[in-house]
């Protein structure tokens, strides 16, 4: 194999070959089944492949061939295509995408525009495997990579002698700055601190365990040896610019000096022995945080040692309290969102809160940012799957699809891998996926997100129904009510596979209905049909119509009419 005969074997086959290869496509797919040769190549090569049935309109079974360096990405769409029928769906389109390695907004200007014109048309535009949007700023600096391969290919395909090194010295050169730029070569090391302790559940050396990296937003960051480092400085500094004085509406911190010092035991400096306490007054939240912890702190470690004990800050905690610090973040922008509060007009509706009040709990903080606290922190407590190991049935789990590459976040200058992460809930049979930078975002307060090459939103709906977080508990339902107005809301929403459905009477032994509905205005069940005393009152849905057959997925409306008044609300039922 040394000396790989070329010739024979389609043009455009070898080269979407040498880009896999070298990772410019994290995936590649050609639409029909390969031939021997063909797969000699791509052994050659060091590519993985699999064979893919589809389904035609018709009923007929067809295959595809997919290969890739990295066999994550195989079994990742071999999940979700083999059978599945080809109907150019906007879902399967936004995935292929991905996996395929194109630009977010190149795949998501090709679903809604189809080809629309560019200036690249008869010139890098055939280079490709995707249609440039018009307003590209990616993909203009992928051209010299896919020309440099392009034209290796071509000497490797019609050159007399065949050539031992697939790749020419030219390419070579050019290879590592494409690296570095766009998969993922681990970044400059950094001077390591002997203040930087050792953390237990620290799995890649970050000095940050697993949970913190989620809450914190720096999951498959690329800053080693450590993420905490500029992150534990900021919040010293946040701490330290506190207001000295009790405030009823705005974070404040309060100094409790003693009498004494403690020498830190790495550099020698000295510490008072005595703590400042921040208080949070919207939220009710405080923490206590001893001098010399904020020493270490500015040193860039989250963990201290004080008189031979290891003090760890509460990261979840701290950053509750000093939220919103990280404007940056939040201003961002969302599509349909009328009160700019991260949060838009369809999420508003569902986790009921106020379209026209940015913070309707009046937290401190906006609608947006407190739902994606929540859900990060939900997200921060799964477990990871690794590939190849058996995933759990009972619980929900994230899977990673790394890539081979990575992306700067718009906002801060971090690098993160451009990579996919999947939250899976085996009991529901569903999963959502997004960009690994979604996670940074959603950490920073946003579902929005914007990388270097990948620009969107996070679904807050879909993931909250994946994660099956119930942010209206029976515990809490009389005083939500009661604060903010509820006539009739149902938990858990989404619900699989019933859902309890209160609702308050206002008159007294007056005719009560209850009556679901669907999107279409149709009846499905009337659940209450009484005279009921003026109070809360329940009943529960288990998804089935008037006759107790199930019904499908999907939205469904609940009314309630109690005298003179009639209120409707939204839930969702999901298989």
């Amino acid at each position: 194999m040394k000396n790989f005969n070329f010739k024979k074997i389609d043009f455009q086959f070898t080269y979407l070959s040498l880009l896999t290869k070298e990772r410019i496509k994290p995936l590649s797919r050609w639409e029909i089944k390969i031939t021997s040769k063909e797969l000699k190549l791509l052994k050659y090569l060091g590519l993985k492949a699999e064979l893919i049935p589809r389904k035609l309109k018709n009923g007929r079974t067809i295959y595809e061939t997919v290969f890739s360096k990295s066999r994550h990405y195989l079994e990742y769409y071999e999940k979700f295509f083999s059978y599945k029928p080809i109907d150019h769906q906007k879902k399967d389109m936004k995935t292929e995408g991905f996996l395929f390695g194109y630009p977010s907004c190149c795949v998501n200007n090709f679903i809604e525009n189809g080809y629309t014109s560019n200036n690249f048309q008869g010139k890098e535009q055939e280079l490709l495997f995707h249609w440039i949007c018009p307003e590209c700023r990616i993909t203009p600096s992928l051209f010299k990579y896919y020309r440099n391969i392009h034209d290796e290919c071509e000497e490797l395909v019609h050159s007399e002698t065949p050539k031992n090194s697939i790749f020419s010295k030219a390419l070579k050169r050019s290879i590592p700055v494409a690296a570095a730029i766009l998969m993922g070569v681990v970044a400059p090391q950094l001077n390591a601190d002997e203040h930087w302790l050792p953390v237990v559940g620290d799995t890649d050396n970050d000095f940050l365990t697993y949970k913190e990296e989620i809450l914190l937003g720096t999951d498959s960051f690329y800053i080693y040896p450590s993420s905490a480092d500029s992150i534990a400085k900021i919040y010293k500094t946040v701490v330290d610019s506190l207001p000295r004085e009790v405030l009823e509406t705005e974070c404040y911190a309060v100094d409790n000096y003693a009498y004494g010092f403690y020498t830190c035991q790495i550099c020698g400096e000295t510490a008072n022995m005595g703590y400042v306490t921040i208080h949070n007054p919207l939220r009710q939240l405080e923490m206590n945080i001893p001098y010399m912890m904020l020493h270490f702190m500015e040193h860039g470690s989250f963990s201290s040692i004080i008189q031979g004990d290891t003090l760890r800050v509460d990261i979840e905690l701290i950053k509750k309290i000093l939220a919103p610090f990280d404007i940056e973040h939040l201003n961002i922008s969302t599509e349909n969102d009328d009160d700019n509060d991260g949060l838009n007009n369809p999420a508003e509706i569902h986790f009921e809160t106020d379209q026209g009040n940015p913070q309707t709990h009046n937290l401190g903080i906006d609608d947006g940012q407190e739902i994606s606290e929540a859900i990060i922190k939900e997200i921060s407590d799964l477990p990871e799957i690794i590939f190849g190991q058996t995933p759990p049935t009972d619980v929900c789990y994230l899977t990673y699809l790394q890539a081979n590459g990575v992306e700067t976040c718009s906002i801060c200058g971090n690098t993160v891998n451009m990579g996919l992460v999947i939250v899976n809930n085996p009991m529901l049979e569903n999963e959502l996926f997004f960009p690994i930078i979604g996670l940074h975002y959603m950490s920073h307060g946003r579902f929005a997100f914007s990388g270097t090459h990948n620009q969107g939103e996070v679904d807050p709906i879909q993931l909250a129904a994946i994660l099956n977080i119930d942010f209206t508990s029976i515990s809490n339902l009389s005083i939500i009510a009661e604060k903010y107005g509820y006539q009739i809301l149902n938990y858990p929403n989404p619900f699989n596979p019933s859902t309890t459905i209160s609702f308050s009477t206002t008159f007294n032994y007056v005719n009560t209905e209850i009556i679901v509905y669907n999107v279409k205005g149709k009846k499905v069940k009337k659940l209450i049909n009484e005279h009921l005393p003026a109070g809360i009152h329940s009943v529960i849905w288990d998804g089935t119509d008037e006759i107790g057959n199930p019904v499908s997925s999907g939205i469904y409306l609940y009314k309630l009419k109690n005298g003179r008044y009639t209120v409707t609300k939204k839930m969702i039922l999901m298989k």
